[in-house]
């Protein structure tokens, strides 16, 4: 079986749609570069020198790895060639959790866990939101990797099967060349 990578370096795919793979693999360079500058703001000084107290670093951080997760689960799914229904699932996901991502910019730190009393507690509604449409949205990556159809036809050949004469034979070929197998066969055939 050939491995995603595999299918990828092969130049010859025509499902392949090259602006696809350049826009999945934006969303996952940006993804990955939130991720990399929220632990970088939650964890260093970086926040101090961009003039940011704790509170603020913390809300960037969490903003920009809650915004960051979503965009690497929807470059996966935008680089694979995959039916649209997979696409769907990890937007609806992705927007969902992005809802979570909102209410969170809204809540903190006022209306957080150990915030002041008499605030209401927005946390489990934030957690639970992006835990709702991550979920979402990873069920839909692991579909679409599953079902990964590049993967599952692997080296991109046809097996044809010829019957004449109450004999079958079997002859993998290369897609291209499936036309002039099955002529080529019927000829030798035809001339027995």
């Amino acid at each position: 079986m050939e491995s995603i990578a595999d299918a990828y370096s092969k130049r010859e795919r025509p499902e392949r749609d090259p602006r696809r793979v350049l826009a999945g693999g934006l969303f996952l360079v940006l993804g990955t570069a939130g991720l990399i500058s929220a632990i970088a703001m939650a964890t260093t000084g970086l926040f101090e020198t961009l003039g940011l107290s704790v509170f603020g670093a913390r809300k960037l951080a969490g903003v920009l790895a809650g915004v960051a997760i979503p965009a690497i689960l929807l470059g996966i799914v935008i680089a694979l060639p995959t039916e649209k229904a997979a696409l769907r699932g990890v937007l609806g996901g992705s927007l969902l959790a992005l809802i979570g991502v909102a209410i969170f910019q809204f809540a903190y730190p006022y209306w957080w866990s150990g915030a002041t009393t008499g605030n209401p507690d927005l946390t489990l509604l934030v957690v639970g939101t992006y835990f709702l449409g991550t979920i979402v949205a990873f069920a839909y990556v692991f579909v679409a990797v599953a079902t990964f159809k590049t993967r599952n036809t692997p080296g991109d050949k046809v097996t044809v099967e010829i019957m004449t004469e109450g004999e079958t034979r079997t002859i993998e070929v290369h897609r291209s060349e499936v036309a002039e197998t099955i002529s080529a066969t019927n000829r030798s055939h035809s001339n027995n």
